[in-house]
């Protein structure tokens, strides 16, 4: 609280903390069946007699709008700090390839599972994580040319690790496509099954996550200047990039298990954050985690009332919106 004071920043903290109360609400409110404001604060107080007010709005939609904001925070958390690790503005889970890694260790997980039986204690988000953190270091293995990551080789490096792991995924829906008919809609992303079971889970990565990159915010400031700078200020570049390309990609990963690939939003809220709040750490973290949720939810929003009763995958919406300002982040990086 006393560096967000000491930036001046709590009013504008405070200010986008109510306005993602007010959007999870009016979210909640609107679908295919309008629901009062007020029905919503009675079934919350437990003050409401309505049984099916009460489970469409705590069983069905609450749990999906809370599970978009934390899934977007999540996400846009770990494209900005992948920007300042890598030290360019064009990574992101979807294009380091994370995305496509760990779901298809979901997808290999599931297709074992189902096949032969295979049951571990977190084996779903245990794969996701292992073949997300393979697919990111190959991708970083791929486009490191000495000591500098050019943007073009990085985004074929992750187009082609992506396309890759896309492949061995199509190959196991395709080979066992009776087991694995349901994971085709999950694996274009999708919300609509969260639980609070999925959410505490979803939770508790956002605040693993956020407090460990908190940890090192100065340390990330001075690496987001240069592997030089960072070793002048007696800072060991390699390890800390190990360390928060770990974290993050856990983060990614366990989401990606739980609601399928959806791009773009690592890469969107962070250069818009840092564009107007500048490159400071712990500020852009923070207001990627505020502005990912929120953009997230509203993505949600339009997926399941744009076209209602058929609902798009979330994961069509973000990337709509993603590609323009993908080009254009490309271009801007070009011409600096």
């Amino acid at each position: 609280m006393k560096i967000i004071q000491k930036q001046g920043e709590a009013p504008l903290v405070l200010f986008l903390t109510i306005s993602s109360f007010i959007l999870i609400l009016l979210f909640t409110s609107f679908g295919s069946v309008k629901i009062p404001v007020e029905d919503i604060f009675n079934s919350l107080m437990g003050k409401s007699n309505n049984d099916i007010y009460n489970n469409l709005i705590l069983n069905i939609r609450l749990p999906r709008v809370v599970g978009s904001f934390l899934v977007g925070s999540i996400l846009a958390v770990s494209g900005n700090v992948l920007q300042l690790v890598v030290q360019n503005p064009l990574a992101d889970p979807y294009i380091l390839g994370i995305s496509s890694g760990a779901s298809f260790g979901a997808v290999l997980y599931t297709a074992l599972s189902s096949i032969y039986g295979l049951s571990l204690f977190l084996g779903l988000e245990t794969f996701s994580f292992l073949f997300g953190i393979f697919a990111t270091f190959i991708v970083l293995i791929l486009a490191r040319q000495g000591k500098k990551l050019p943007v073009l080789s990085l985004i074929l490096s992750g187009v082609i690790i992506s396309f890759l792991f896309n492949s061995f995924t199509t190959l196991f829906t395709v080979m066992y496509w009776r087991n694995l008919i349901h994971v085709n809609i999950w694996l274009m992303g999708s919300t609509g099954d969260l639980i609070w079971s999925d959410n505490f889970k979803l939770f508790f990565t956002l605040i693993i996550q956020f407090v460990l990159v908190l940890l090192f915010s100065k340390q990330l400031n001075v690496l987001s200047m240069g592997d030089d700078m960072a070793v002048f200020s007696g800072i060991n570049p390699d390890r800390l990039k190990l360390f928060l390309i770990v974290i993050n990609v856990f983060a990614v990963s366990f989401t990606v298990s739980q609601v399928g690939i959806i791009g773009f939003v690592g890469l969107i809220i962070p250069h818009i954050v840092r564009i107007v709040k500048g490159p400071y750490s712990f500020i852009s973290n923070l207001y990627s985690l505020f502005i990912g949720g929120m953009f997230l939810m509203s993505a949600d929003f339009v997926s399941r009332t744009l076209f209602a009763p058929t609902e798009l995958p979330i994961g069509v919406v973000t990337s709509i919106v993603g590609a323009p300002i993908f080009i254009f982040v490309m271009r801007r990086k070009e011409k600096i």
